[in-house]
C-alpha cells in the first residue's frame, strides 16, 4: 500500500503503478504496449 495516497485513491496508485511499468517493459523490450497502456490509462478516469 502506498501511503502518500488515501485509502480511496488506492485503485487509481495501483493503475499507475502498472502503466509506469507497462511502459519500462515497453522501452527495453521494444514491445508494442500501447494499447495495454491506453486502455489502462482510460481506467483511471473512469
Amino acid at each position: 500500500m502506498n501511503l502518500n495516497y488515501l485509502p480511496f485513491e488506492q485503485p487509481i496508485a495501483e493503475l499507475e503503478q502498472k502503466i509506469e511499468e507497462l511502459r519500462l517493459v515497453g522501452n527495453d523490450n521494444k514491445l508494442n504496449i500501447g494499447d495495454e497502456i491506453s486502455r489502462l490509462e482510460e481506467k483511471k478516469w473512469l
